[in-house]
Formats: C-alpha cells, structure tokens, sequence
C-alpha cells in the first residue's frame, strides 16, 4: 500500500511539473486515463488517484466523462490560488480592516532556512493587525526570503497578501499547511490584542505552497482566543475547516449547527 501511494504521488507530482513546463498547456485536456497509465507504466487506479491530488490542489478540473482539464489562467486566478483569511472573511460576509504595524528586514532565524531550505539566508517580515468591527482579532507576521523582500515594501494594507505575491512574482499559491496550537499570551501580542488578564489564543504556524512545491511563504498568527471558533465538516476521507468570528458576544454553540450560512460553503 504505501508504494502505490508514494508512486500516485510522484506522478501527480511530474504531472505538475509537466503543467508548468508547458507540456500540458493551460485549459486543454490530459491524455485519457488509459494513456497516462501506459505513459507512467502503471494502473488506472494509481493515475486516478494522482489526478485526484491535483484536483483537490485545483491545479486540474475532472469533468466526469468528458475528460481531465488543466486550469486556465483565469481558472488559476481564482480557483486554483489559494484564499486567505480576507478571502475567507469575504465569503462570510464580514468586512475585515487590516493595519500594517510594522516591515523589517535582514532576519536570520535557522527555523526559516529549515522552512525555506536556505541556510544562513535573511528574510523579511511583514507584521499586521486584523480588525473586525473595531475589535483586534488577529496578530500577523509573515515571512518572506530576501529575494522576494520588495513584496512587502509595495504592499497595500487593503491588498490580499496572496494575491500581492502572485503579482509581483508570478509565483501562484496553491497550497497551505497549517498547524494551530491553543496558548496563553505574552504581554506584548495581549496588548496589540487588547486583552485583559491571562488570554488564551490559537497560535497558527502556516506554509504557503508554490505552483512547483517550494514554500515561498511562512506566517504566524495569533488568533484571540474570546473571537475565534473553528468549524470543520468531514464526509468520508475528506476534512474540511473554516474560521468563524464571532466578536457580538458569547453565542450557544448547540445553535449553530443549525444555522445553514455557517455550513453551507463548507463542502
């Protein structure tokens, strides 16, 4: 089992690469299952659960007996970049203000050349406020190599940093590894919060994923524990979650499951 799963995954991996090097262009349809298969010297099953892979990363659009379609440019800009949390806030309908606190550069810090595998390398961060309502709800810092610390300088408060980036680079963010760990503040981010006493938060450690699997984003979050509530639906191997703010006061949480808005994007 686990080499059928390493082989579906390195060939969705060189299928990628293919895409980006032009050999299967934008918008046009794979060869049929049955080639890929004699292509990769391999079964159908294996290259069904490769185009899998890459139509959960957006990267291709399966349209049942028809055929497997590589996204668009058009299709890649809004489908297949990943979203962040203004995105996120948008679909919730939920007007989100961000403040730009601060910009530096010429870091060094070994976790991020083992993140971004470049030893003795420098980095900027970009660090941000997220409000909602007036109530601080999000403490930001992400992180970029130097190379790309211009970003960063051009960037525009109002701007999705996902989109900034894709802009400026023609580096595409498909995917996100996240990691969210519950702690009690430190004085310095409870006071940016405006939290009082021991405050708990979600502190979220996230990678953002290149078009061609390298990390060309790393971002720390803090999210304030009294405002932030996490929803997940699963349906058979699949998970999915969202973040909900809920910064009016304390809601039942029993209610919410009956509430169709907080559900229904989540599929």
């Amino acid at each position: 089992m686990m080499g059928k799963q390493l082989r579906y995954l390195e060939i969705a991996q060189t299928i990628k690469t293919k895409i980006r090097q032009g050999v299967f262009p934008q918008g046009q349809c794979l060869p049929s299952q049955k080639e890929l298969a004699s292509i990769f010297d391999t079964s159908i099953m294996t290259i069904r659960g490769a185009l899998a892979e890459l139509a959960q990363e957006g990267i291709v659009n399966i349209i049942h007996g028809v055929g497997t379609f590589v996204g668009s440019t058009s299709f890649n800009a809004n489908s297949i970049g990943l979203q962040g949390f203004q995105n996120e806030m948008g679909n919730q309908k939920r007007s989100i203000t961000n403040t730009v606190l601060s910009c530096e550069h010429d870091i060094k810090d070994s976790r991020l050349d083992k993140l971004f595998c470049n030893d003795g390398a420098r980095y900027s961060c970009l660090t941000r406020l997220r409000t909602i309502d007036d109530t601080p709800v999000i403490l930001q810092r992400s992180y970029v190599a130097h190379v790309h610390k211009d970003i960063f300088a051009s960037y525009k408060a109002e701007d999705s940093l996902y989109q900034h980036f894709t802009s400026r680079t023609g580096l595409l963010v498909t995917q996100g590894k996240e990691i969210m760990t519950p702690i009690l503040l430190e004085e310095k981010e409870k006071e940016i919060l405006k939290l009082q006493g021991p405050a708990t938060a979600f502190f979220s450690q996230r990678v953002s994923i290149s078009l061609d699997d390298a990390i060309v984003l790393y971002d720390e979050a803090y999210l304030a524990g009294p405002y932030v509530v996490m929803a997940s639906r699963k349906s058979g191997k699949t998970n999915v979650f969202k973040y909900i703010i809920n910064n009016a006061g304390k809601a039942e949480p029993e209610n919410s499951f009956f509430d169709p808005d907080l559900w229904e994007d989540l599929v």
